[in-house]
């Protein structure tokens, strides 16, 4: 009975927990401090009913950005090893994270989604299953798009942008970065069901999500005068090419100095 309780999310009900409500004041400040905190696209969030969040992942610090960033709240996947640490995890539950076992298929987590959801709750979830390790937005996974229709909600796309210069990868404090967050216009999964591109309904659909999420979060680095990680890394390899290409030079040069 414990333990089918750890996998229970929190009750969904009229009232949040205050501490929640006290992170969703804080931190939004405490990211202005750190030199900045920017949300766009705010009127794509239904005010009322269910919807999946579906974001970006490059920093542990990227679920409470989401929340703190709509005024409602809204349900987690966390990974289940982390319910299984003392306080911490009792913390997080009571912060609307509920876990998920990430080997393999969660029937029990997928089952609670779709619970939340049809209750006309907030869920977020991260289509890549785990944090980017450069920054990019790697391709999605359907699940977001499975509990989506099995729920019947839509999909709105987040696009997170430098979260991970805030809290980098082993960082543990805070560092400097402008923050932001755009929300994009909600995604049907219906949408794609008479298409005739070859690929599945779900595939076409978190295809969708995750173009919306690199567009917006290309027109963020864009404003902000930045270049985003794809863009780095594709400077980065042309770079690494060039260099190859001189280091052959000298040489061709020595060659022709001999003629």
């Amino acid at each position: 009975m414990a333990d089918k309780m750890r996998k229970e999310p929190e009750p969904v009900r009229s009232w949040t927990w205050p501490h929640y409500r006290m992170v969703q004041f804080c931190l939004p400040r405490l990211l202005k401090l750190l030199g900045g905190f920017e949300v766009s696209g705010l009127e794509n969030v239904p005010a009322t009913g269910g919807a999946i969040i579906a974001a970006n992942h490059t920093s542990h610090l990227d679920p409470p950005t989401v929340g703190v960033a709509m005024p409602r709240r809204t349900y987690y996947f966390a990974k289940k090893e982390l319910f299984q640490v003392p306080v911490f995890g009792w913390i997080i539950r009571k912060c609307y994270a509920f876990p998920v076992d990430r080997e393999g298929t969660d029937r029990i987590a997928i089952r609670n989604a779709v619970k939340i959801l049809k209750a006309g709750e907030l869920l977020t979830l991260f289509p890549e299953g785990g944090r980017s390790p450069d920054g990019s937005v790697q391709e999605g996974t359907p699940g977001v798009a499975f509990i989506a229709k099995q729920a019947g909600v839509p999909i709105i796309p987040c696009a997170l942008k430098s979260v991970d210069r805030v809290l980098p990868r082993g960082a543990w404090y805070l560092h400097r970065g402008r923050v932001a967050v755009r929300f994009g216009a909600p995604i049907e999964v219906g949408t794609f069901a008479t298409q005739n591109s070859g690929k599945s309904v779900l595939n076409a659909t978190v295809d969708a999500v995750m173009a919306s999420i690199r567009q917006m979060r290309t027109e963020l680095y864009e404003s902000a005068g930045e270049l985003p990680p794809e863009a780095m890394k594709t400077a980065q390899v042309a770079a690494s090419d060039d260099g190859k290409m001189s280091s052959e030079l000298p040489r061709d040069t020595e060659l022709t100095k001999d003629r």
